[in-house]
């Protein structure tokens, strides 16, 4: 039976499919500007679009030219979509690799269609650079999805790892078929279905899963800024509160001790009144960059408000914690120091309770307690730490 399509007008129909995809993400990049590979995203199905619609009405007649106009752009675009995933996903080397590809889907379109003019190497060559590709982007989805959106991911990967099936079935039918071919193998309708199958998954499935991925890195960032602290980048009160409830979410065999941490600039109104409230807020940017270069695992500072900041410590004892608060506190004294006009520098008093994470722990009373204990430091005269008994 003879599989019969009418194929420029799919092809055309795909580029259409494909430019508006373009668009969407040139407009997600305005948007989303901070979300690194979007732009890629962007100019690969740009540059898939403008293949399939230079090629799809077949008004090309010399097809050596035909087959630059549309083989270039069309893995240009993979390649760019490649390069987009990398970066999202935050791998190196993105724009090296982009460069490589690029290059050799220009080598191999030029070397068999005007070097050696060969359509089966020629097809053969290039479907399997598609299925790298494909492969590649889809190990990429897999291996470094984040927990937040990691279904989503999987699907975008299936969808790359489908189309790289169907460039494979290309290029094995191109190349064990027996009788001479022409540009684009009409010989081989259903090479060309499958061909386009895949091309029309990726193009309704793959692009809107990235946009998805796109979208769900936007709400993730909304949700991490609204439990952060603009000023100083540590976690802002809801944010630690969300933490103490995972904490308490613990199963029996996970918990253990807890420290809880108060620490409050000393006399930090006087800075805003003598210096201003620029001066006032690079103090505080020093407590936080001091916080968060402790860098110790079990560890986890936040702003509490104010100019008063709370470190929680898992799995510690009172020596310990007391040893981490004097050098939160000499650090404090040496960060402020270096601004010139708060030489020598400036104090923190801190408070600090001990408990164990039981499954009846009343945090509020901890709390209650390392605040009784900043409050027992500031009446000794600040600049020290205070631990309850």
């Amino acid at each position: 039976m003879v599989v019969a399509i009418d194929e420029p007008t799919l092809v055309t129909v795909l580029g259409l499919a494909s430019l508006t995809s373009s668009g969407l993400f040139f407009a997600l990049a305005v948007v989303a500007r901070h979300i690194p590979g979007v732009r890629y995203w962007a100019f690969g199905a740009f540059a898939v679009a403008l293949a399939m619609i230079i090629d799809g009405p077949r008004i090309i007649d010399d097809w050596r030219f035909a087959s630059l106009l549309f083989n270039i752009p069309f893995s240009m675009g993979q390649a760019c979509m490649l390069a987009g995933t990398m970066q999202f996903c935050a791998r190196p080397n993105t724009r090296r690799i982009f460069l490589a590809l690029f290059g050799i889907a220009i080598f191999l379109t030029v070397v068999f269609t005007f070097i050696h003019p060969h359509d089966k190497l020629r097809i053969t060559s290039l479907s399997v650079y598609q299925v790298i590709i494909n492969v590649w982007t889809a190990m990429v989805l897999w291996r470094h999805a984040d927990s937040f959106s990691r279904p989503v991911f999987a699907v975008a990967g299936v969808s790359a790892l489908l189309q790289a099936a169907a460039s494979f079935t290309q290029g094995a039918l191109v190349l064990e078929s027996s009788i001479a071919l022409s540009y684009a193998s009409p010989e081989l309708p259903l090479a060309n279905i499958i061909s386009w199958a895949g091309a029309l998954l990726n193009t309704l499935i793959g692009n809107s899963m990235l946009f998805l991925l796109i979208m769900m890195r936007l709400v993730s960032d909304l949700k991490a800024a609204a439990e952060r602290d603009v000023l100083t980048g540590l976690l802002n009160r809801r944010g630690m509160r969300l933490h103490f409830d995972r904490l308490l979410s613990r199963t029996q065999a996970e918990r253990g001790s807890i420290a809880i941490m108060l620490l409050d600039i000393d006399h930090f109104k006087s800075v805003n009144d003598t210096h201003g409230h620029d001066m006032g807020d690079r103090v505080l940017q020093v407590m936080g960059q001091v916080l968060l270069n402790l860098g110790l695992p079990n560890t986890t500072p936040a702003r509490w408000g104010g100019e008063e900041f709370c470190v929680v410590v898992e799995g510690t004892n009172g020596d310990a914690v007391t040893e981490l608060a004097e050098t939160i506190r000499s650090g404090f004294r040496e960060g402020t120091a270096a601004i010139g006009v708060l030489s020598p520098g400036r104090t923190v008093s801190v408070g600090i309770a001990l408990a164990e994470m039981q499954v009846q722990l009343d945090l509020s009373s901890v709390i209650s307690s390392a605040d009784a204990q900043l409050y027992r430091a500031k009446l000794a005269g600040r600049d020290r730490v205070a631990l309850a008994a």
